[in-house]
């Protein structure tokens, strides 16, 4: 005799009928509840998201648990896709709930436009701002062709209310064979793929590897000690400075984190930063940051600025003109001596919201340098746009500057249109005489690098005399 497998629901039904101590009233709430779930699986509508037209969370599942076992018919390989959007759930905090729906809807559409159905491929939006895509493998090389389409639905900006706003995404990939482990373990795989994309600055693709799981559990550490790092007084900052070309004074410091951990040692910022950006905690460390600079800036008997970096979320997602307001109130710093650097990148994000936050900032005095500048999406529509007070070159186009023709050929168009538009020109990374000498002759404003200053803390600031404590 044939076996026979029974529903979740039946099995329960099976289990109260035989049971003497269910009444007949809860006997007949879950009979009614089963059969009003059939009556609803019946529609169209039970199985379709509402808000972006795909399939639902109760269809995925129900695709899942069909296709996955058929696999072995397509090669025996199926990949799963993650797709995390990026910066979601600040957008929704920043322009609200009917822009992050305007965003869902949007994206909906084009990715529902990005799969073939009749390739036996399958996406659906498993809530919030998360979905799922499926294809059938022939061979490995199927997946890059699935994830160009998948990833060029966010290339285009979303209009919300005459405003573009980027929307980036994280793909987290992993794979099913025919006897593999069941869909729970290939979903596990490929969140932390995802969650290995989303913590990653080099790329937004990244593929299952077994390491993943130690490296996760790392990370998963890193993100929960970050989280107790400021109130146990494991962040400090060094300050690097920042020179005039011509006659090598010091014109101002740049504040750069640093954290020691007791166990950990010293985290590098390239690892701890993302994570705080990922994790929403680099507001609480962005402002500790700016109180802290600004703090000590207001010491110093020279009227030196301090340069503090400016995170994308810290830029669009905080009231930052408000907060810079209050830091200059409570610690006294006059409003010219401080200065934000902000990426390309971060300005791009939502270009009306930048030019209005830009505005305030400069309306009070404080002055805004384009960091890293050269590596971004639109470095002359940006310039255009929005007047700077400082350009920062990238020092990638510096430290390869006396054996490439390109990178020299950059940063004389950089300081000639730095200077075309009366915007000082500062180069990153001089850490040869031979640079500075290159960097003197394009008439290079200013220079920062460990050819004149190592970062260092204040207290060491202090002792070699490169600043001087106001008497109190």
């Amino acid at each position: 005799m044939a076996s026979m497998v029974y529903p979740v629901e039946a099995l329960s039904i099976a289990g109260l009928v035989l049971s003497p101590c269910v009444s007949g009233a809860a006997y007949f709430g879950l009979h009614h509840r089963t059969r009003r779930r059939a009556e609803l699986s019946a529609r169209p509508g039970f199985l379709t998201d509402q808000l972006t037209g795909l399939p639902n969370k109760q269809a995925l599942s129900e695709w899942m648990e069909k296709n996955l076992s058929l696999s072995s018919q397509h090669a025996g390989r199926t990949a799963l896709c993650i797709i995390d959007l990026d910066r979601f759930k600040a957008i929704n905090d920043d322009k609200g709930h009917l822009a992050g729906d305007e965003i869902l809807r949007v994206l909906g559409r084009r990715l529902r436009h990005s799969v073939d159905s009749k390739r036996g491929e399958f996406i659906a939006h498993a809530g919030s701002d998360k979905f799922f895509a499926f294809c059938f493998l022939s061979n490995h090389r199927s997946v890059p062709d699935f994830l160009t389409r998948l990833r060029r639905t966010f290339d285009k900006p979303v209009r919300l209310r005459g405003e573009s706003v980027t929307v980036g995404a994280n793909f987290g990939v992993a794979f099913w064979a025919h006897g593999a482990p069941g869909r729970d373990t290939l979903v596990m795989r490929a969140e932390l793929a995802m969650n290995c994309a989303r913590n990653s600055e080099q790329q937004n693709i990244c593929y299952y590897d077994p390491a993943m799981d130690k490296a996760l559990r790392h990370n998963l550490n890193i993100v929960d000690e970050l989280r107790h790092a400021v109130a146990r007084g494991q962040l400090s900052i060094c300050y690097q400075a920042q020179k005039r070309v011509k006659d090598k004074t010091i014109v101002g410091f740049e504040a750069l984190l640093r954290w020691e951990h007791p166990m950990l040692g010293a985290v590098s910022p390239t690892a701890f930063i993302p994570a705080a950006e990922k994790n929403g905690l680099i507001q609480e460390i962005g402002e500790w940051v700016l109180r802290s600079a600004c703090h000590t800036a207001s010491q110093w008997e020279e009227p030196y600025r301090i340069s503090v970096n400016v995170s994308a979320e810290q830029f669009h997602h905080h009231d930052l003109p408000g907060l810079v307001r209050d830091v200059l109130q409570t610690t006294g710093l006059a409003p010219a001596r401080l200065e934000l650097e902000l990426t390309e990148t971060a300005i791009f994000t939502d270009m009306a919201r930048a030019r209005t936050t830009l505005c305030e900032l400069k309306e009070m005095g404080v002055s805004i340098a384009v960091d890293d500048y050269g590596t971004g999406h639109s470095s002359l529509g940006l310039i255009r746009d929005i007047v700077f007070d400082r350009i920062k070159l990238d020092k990638l186009f510096v430290q390869n500057a006396l054996e490439n023709e390109t990178d020299k050929a950059i940063i004389r168009a950089v300081i000639f249109l730095g200077h075309s538009l009366q915007t000082s020109v500062l180069a990153e990374g001089v850490e040869t005489e031979e640079q500075f000498a290159f960097l003197e002759g394009e008439g290079c404003d200013e220079i920062q690098g460990f050819l004149l200053s190592q970062p260092l803390p204040h207290e060491h600031l202090v002792a070699s005399g490169k600043v001087r404590l106001r008497a109190v």
